[in-house]
């Protein structure tokens, strides 16, 4: 392109002034000799003030992305503004009796399960301003770690009384972060949230559900080991009030075709096989080793000392829960490797048969023949689950311990459902607490403590209830060495010796019809898949059902009387105790004494009145003919601690509807309808509702 230097001389001007430029184009034109200058040094005339070159670019740059962000800024901002959407945060500050708390936040769970999937947090009270003479310990962890079946004789729980009994000048505030059915993509975010908490320790007891919990490789919440940065992505997206919106759109396009419509524990999972050697499994260990290693990194920067536990599973008592071929086997050889494993398996129903002699007699007699012919069938496949468990069973009848542990580990590791950490999971955990012990984190090798405690090397039913949830005896065992762990890490000195068990139990109000109801909420669960289609699952139930009966006197009036006027002094000591008192609450309605049951109740709601549950308990205990009113404001009561509680909107429809509050009536069956509309006693209720 020519330059302003040619056009001068073409001119036949020198000037560089605009004027003179201008007065030798005049002068050009009355030329009829002279060339017409090029169009491309053509300029189009420019308005004082008027952006070019480059500045107009950026101008133009800035505007498309401006607009778009200005215009999605005021769709958050209005939906804010109208009060849609829900807090993500784990913590929720409140103001109770005078007084700045943390509490738990019910909707947290949100963001990480489909609609009528959520899980919430326990219930906790933590002052916002943490007392000179406190130490605060935070749990972070899945259903074990939280105390499932019972919270309250849970590993939290027992490691407060441990800690509080052996230093009784310090007050220990241990917070139960722990919930069902979460993992680590879940926990790294309350971790992060606990950072600023003021904690003066964290106890990590993680792995179980990485596999089956949100973003894990057999998830039913939805995606199933997406890349970690498109989980990230996503979680970071339904912070925004704008994000949740979207999100709730495409459940609606998507509705019916993913995710169940109302919990049903393990039983949702039971079809979703993943082989332990699929791409998927070893990429959801990948994300497990980066989100342990960004909660230690959490706990670390906030200088908090950490405990981190290996995870201890059920392998004698549990077999696998579903088994599949190894990869690339013919048709032949699985004809041949099931004519072993079955004569394997009969000859095993043989030795325990065989009376002459008596069942060690059986034992000596056929168990090797059977261990050969499974033996035969491992040849051809090694890699079937179940082979692996009954071949440690074998092993284990024979006298090798060494050998039947190995197996039994083994078949966990191979199991297509995977409900228990695996060994990978372990050695990551072992691997995380090494790379950060100049940092304050401690190893607690929960898999190794359990082993060397249980017979034979290889954890049982003496601890578990089922695969991963731990009795009260396995939970004690488990908090008496956290509470070891932390005495060290946090330099404490006592001449006083730990409680033991048995006041451990007593402390923390645990009794013979504590024990007698988890066993009917285990039992429950057993009967249900995949429990109902393991090896042995005839024989566990036998068993639970044996505890069960020995359990049975402890519900009988006079027994009762006996453990209930023993809680009630533990409260008597420790009147603030919230679980104390809810275990009392229980404990006195299950003796008939409605009056002092509804008088813990009230207890329970001013220690903890931002929980819905002891808000319906009472009004669950006091609906009855007399007391609708009070009945009927408890329950809304609950749901204004809680919209979505389907129990209460059911409670408070049928109630209104035995009162003739046919509107309200409808009105809340609706709601209990449109929350689980699975319900078949609420869409009955409803029906009747609409049609009086």
């Amino acid at each position: 392109m020519p330059g302003s230097g040619q056009l001068a001389a073409c001119s036949g001007s020198t000037a560089q002034d605009r004027n003179g430029s201008l007065l030798s184009l005049a002068k050009k034109k009355h030329n009829p000799q002279a060339k017409a200058p090029s169009p491309e040094l053509r300029q189009p005339p420019q308005t004082p003030g008027a952006l070019t070159g480059r500045y107009a670019a950026w101008f133009r740059i800035a505007a498309t992305l401006l607009i778009p962000v200005l215009v999605l800024g005021l769709a958050e901002l209005g939906l804010r503004l109208a009060g849609y959407g829900y807090s993500t945060g784990f913590f929720k500050k409140r103001v109770i009796e005078g007084r700045e708390v943390w509490t738990e936040n019910p909707e947290f769970g949100k963001r990480f399960f489909p609609r009528g999937l959520e899980r919430v947090p326990q219930v906790f009270t933590l002052p916002a301003e943490k007392s000179k003479d406190t130490i605060r310990i935070v749990v972070l962890g899945e259903s074990a770690a939280m105390g499932d079946p019972d919270f309250k004789f849970g590993l939290p729980r027992l490691l407060e009384v441990l800690l509080r009994e052996r230093y009784p000048e310090k007050k220990f505030e241990v917070v139960n972060t722990a919930m069902v059915a979460i993992n680590s993509h879940v926990i790294l975010p309350i971790a992060r949230e606990c950072a600023d908490k003021q904690a003066d320790l964290w106890v990590v007891y993680m792995g179980n559900n990485e596999m089956i919990g949100p973003f894990g490789s057999a998830s039913v919440f939805g995606a199933r080991a997406p890349s970690l940065s498109a989980v990230r992505a996503a979680l970071a997206v339904k912070e925004a009030r704008l994000g949740q919106a979207l999100d709730a759109v495409a459940t609606r396009l998507r509705q019916g075709k993913q995710a169940p419509g109302e919990w049903r524990g393990m039983e949702m999972m039971a079809r979703q096989r993943v082989r332990h050697d699929a791409p998927e499994t070893a990429r959801v260990h990948r994300h497990f080793k980066r989100n342990l290693e960004d909660i230690l990194q959490a706990g670390t920067q906030a200088k908090v000392p950490i405990v981190l536990c290996t995870v201890a599973t059920n392998l004698r008592d549990c077999a696998p829960f579903a088994s599949l071929h190894r990869k690339g086997i013919t048709p032949a050889e699985v004809d041949t490797w099931e004519e072993a494993y079955r004569r394997g398996i009969d000859l095993v129903r043989t030795s325990k048969s065989v009376e002459a002699g008596g069942p060690a007699n059986g034992i000596r007699m056929f168990a090797p023949l059977a261990r050969d012919a499974f033996e035969r069938a491992a040849a051809i496949d090694d890699h079937f689950a179940d082979l692996a468990f009954r071949r440690a069973r074998c092993f284990l009848d024979l006298g090798n311990d060494g050998e039947a542990a190995k197996l039994f580990r083994q078949a966990r590791d191979l199991d297509a459902l995977q409900f228990r950490a695996d060994t990978k999971l372990n050695e990551l955990i072992r691997q995380a607490a090494a790379g950060f012990q100049d940092w304050g984190v401690s190893l607690l090798d929960a898999e190794q403590l359990f082993a060397a405690n249980s017979p034979h090397g290889v954890p049982g039913a003496e601890y578990f209830y089922e695969h991963v949830h731990l009795t009260p005896e396995g939970n004690y065992l488990l908090a008496r060495a956290a509470a070891e762990k932390a005495a060290g890490l946090l330099r404490l000195e006592s001449a006083r010796p730990w409680a033991s068990q048995e006041d451990c139990f007593r402390l923390v109000g645990l009794t013979g019809w504590n024990r007698f109801e988890a066993l009917t909420t285990i039992i429950d669960r057993l009967q249900t898949h995949p429990f109902t289609d393991q090896i042995g699952h005839s024989e566990r139930m036998g068993a639970l059902n044996a505890q069960l009966d020995r359990y049975r006197p402890a519900t009988k009036p006079a027994q009762l009387a006996r453990e209930t006027k023993r809680v009630a002094a533990e409260v008597a000591r420790y009147p603030d105790d919230p679980d104390l008192r809810w275990n009392l609450a229980l404990l006195l309605e299950s003796c008939g004494d409605i009056a002092g049951a509804a008088e813990q109740w009230k207890a329970v709601i001013r220690l903890q009145p931002q929980s819905a549950l002891p808000a319906f308990n009472l009004a669950r205990l006091l609906d009855r003919p007399g007391n609708e009113t009070e009945a009927m404001r408890l329950y809304r009561d609950c749901l204004k601690a809680d919209p979505g509680y389907f129990a209460a909107h059911y409670a408070l429809g049928s109630l209104c509807l035995k009162t003739g509050s046919r509107a309200d009536a409808v009105r809340h069956l609706r709601a209990a309808v449109k929350l689980k509309p699975g319900s078949a006693e609420a869409r009955t209720a409803l029906a009747t509702a609409m049609t009086e």
